[in-house]
Parts: C-alpha cells; sequence; structure tokens
C-alpha cells in the first residue's frame, strides 16, 4: 500500500508532507496531536500520495500547481519549507488535491 501523507500549508506558504501514521489516533474529548508550531496559521490541509499534486490558491487569486513529491516529508513539529512567494497582504487559503 502507497504511503499517505497530510499536507500542510501555512498561511504565510510554507509546506511540509507528514506520514499519516504519525498522528495517533486520539479518543473523544482529547487535545489532539500538533502539527505545527505556536504562532503559524494553517492556509490548507489535504491528504495525498506521492505521485498526487496539488493547487494552492492565495486571498489574491494565484494559483500554484506542484506535484507533491518536490514537497519535503517532515516530523510533526518540522517548519516546512517556502513552497510559493507571497506579496506582503497576501496568503494562502485553499490547498486542493487534483
Amino acid at each position: 500500500m502507497p504511503t499517505r501523507y497530510l499536507l500542510l500549508v501555512t498561511q504565510d506558504g510554507h509546506a511540509k508532507r507528514t506520514p499519516i501514521n504519525e498522528f495517533k489516533t486520539r479518543g473523544r474529548g482529547s487535545k489532539g496531536s500538533n502539527a505545527v508550531k505556536e504562532g503559524f496559521l494553517l492556509g490548507g490541509v489535504t491528504i495525498v500520495g506521492d505521485n498526487d499534486e496539488v493547487l494552492i490558491v492565495t486571498e489574491k487569486g494565484r494559483v500554484l500547481r506542484t506535484p507533491v513529491n518536490e514537497i519535503a516529508i517532515l516530523s510533526r513539529m518540522g517548519r516546512g519549507g517556502k513552497i510559493i512567494r507571497l506579496e506582503d497582504d497576501d496568503k494562502v487559503i485553499a490547498v486542493l488535491p487534483i
């Protein structure tokens, strides 16, 4: 079975893939699991495989289509690499698998 990842993209344009098995199943009422460091806001999250592509959409209407295999695989608390350069007043608002 191919590895599945949680793709996380912050509003400031950083992205990382984390294997889903790094996130333990939690019971109802738990506090959940951290996936980004405090102070970073998520712009989008989706489940992807190695051969998928995603669209990253910004508030100002820019769209980036990129292969998932170009995005770094990091632990839950890794920051990720810059995937899209944004203007000062723009931010990522959606991540869509295609």
